[in-house]
């Protein structure tokens, strides 16, 4: 019976691995058209830019640009259209050596595009999106995957029907790996690991808390708990847990107040923001932020799980704080509370993060987003922060 659940759920048997578990992105690609001014023109009036260029957006496409440049192995996946704009985007995830081998193209409708205003005297940036409908992700498209290859996916909070699906898909995933595990202990290993789960909830639109009891670990942008009434980050994390599955990590960060973070156990953690002297580029600085935390803690999780297996590389150079930290895989007080009738068991998929990884987490991923601001787009993170190797 195990067997035959593992089949319906991965497609294939248990020998099947992956060489490189990677992060999944799960999102909107886009084409940015960016003008850079010395302050945001008034309305009707005829401004000369200082500078023009293309790049390529979408919070899950840019959160893979960074996670690249970190170190990360990872994939995006999203619909593409067929038409020549698009070519710009493969061809620049193809540079930052992104798969996006996987994802279904479209013919006949246009590549979503957005026209981003950067103003040098404010820092501010203003953004106006157009998308052609081009069709959202399916759950028929995420289940052409092979899941072991994965250690991460992230979803960005959108087509919320769909991503739902998806995400009930990888908890199936995960729950057949772990009767796999209780059933043959050899069936373990680093290629077939538990999937962590992450979820963007940016915009503000109430049904997006449908996804919360799926998700290990949640994003609450500034943007969203604002429409819900909260007016800072401590207030967030403490009504959005209550949304959320019993022992998951949210976190909020909020512009120029930094970020916070509940912990499965319900402590709390804080970084300040750090700024740089002068905001010259803030596109993309909140998936910059969540690059960050993916990729620090997908680097813990790996580490866990190869110490745990008696591996010799079972730390982590903490650059930041420059130390050398320990990293181990840490009983769970917390019964995690299973909230849908599948078949399943009870466990974590966040056991990895402790209080004092998480703390580190959250400060290495301002620092990464704070230095993201101070440069135009993203090249040259990779010098400062890539040393943190795969």
């Amino acid at each position: 019976m195990i067997s035959n659940f593992y089949d319906k759920i991965i497609g294939g048997s248990p020998s099947m691995e992956s060489n490189n578990p990677k992060i999944l992105c799960v999102g909107l690609s886009c084409l940015d058209i960016i003008q850079t001014c010395k302050q945001y023109p008034v309305e009707d009036s005829d401004q000369r830019s200082i500078e023009y260029r293309w790049q390529r957006g979408g919070n899950a496409s840019n959160t893979c640009t960074v996670l690249s440049l970190l170190g990360s192995s990872c994939e995006f996946l999203g619909v593409f259209s067929a038409e020549e704009h698009a070519n710009f985007l493969r061809s620049d995830m193809k540079k930052y050596n992104i798969d996006f081998s996987h994802c279904p193209e479209v013919k006949g409708i246009g590549c979503p595009m957005s026209t981003v205003i950067l103003s040098l005297s404010s820092g501010s940036r203003t953004i106006l999106h157009h998308n052609p409908n081009l069709p959202e992700l399916t759950l028929q498209d995420f289940m052409q995957l092979k899941l072991q290859n994965y250690s991460w996916i992230h979803f960005e909070g959108r087509n919320i029907t769909e991503v739902l699906s998806m995400m009930q898909h990888v908890e199936s995933y995960n729950t057949s790996i772990r009767l796999l595990e209780k059933q043959n202990a050899e069936n373990n290993s680093v290629r077939n690991m538990n999937i962590t789960v992450s979820v963007e909830l940016e915009n503000p639109k109430s049904e997006l808390l449908d996804l919360l009891p799926y998700a290990d670990i949640a994003f609450i942008s500034k943007d969203f708990a604002q429409s819900r009434g909260y007016d800072n980050m401590s207030e967030t994390l403490k009504n959005i847990s209550a949304e959320a599955k019993s022992g998951a990590i949210i976190i909020c960060a909020w512009s120029d107040r930094g970020a916070m973070a509940r912990t499965s156990d319900g402590s709390t953690v804080q970084s300040p923001a750090f700024p740089p002297p002068k905001i010259i580029d803030s596109l993309g600085a909140g998936d910059t932020f969540n690059a960050g935390i993916l990729h620090y803690l997908n680097k813990v999780k790996l580490s866990a799980i190869n110490k745990n297996k008696g591996s010799s590389n079972s730390s982590i150079e903490d650059h930041q704080l420059k130390n050398e930290i320990s990293y181990e895989q840490k009983e769970s007080s917390c019964q995690i509370q299973k909230n849908h009738n599948i078949e399943t068991l009870e466990f974590s998929q966040t056991e990895f993060i402790n209080q004092n990884v998480l703390q580190a987490g959250l400060t290495f991923a301002c620092h990464v987003a704070g230095t993201k601001i101070g440069m135009k787009g993203y090249n040259g993170l990779e010098q400062i922060f890539g040393n943190i190797k795969s």
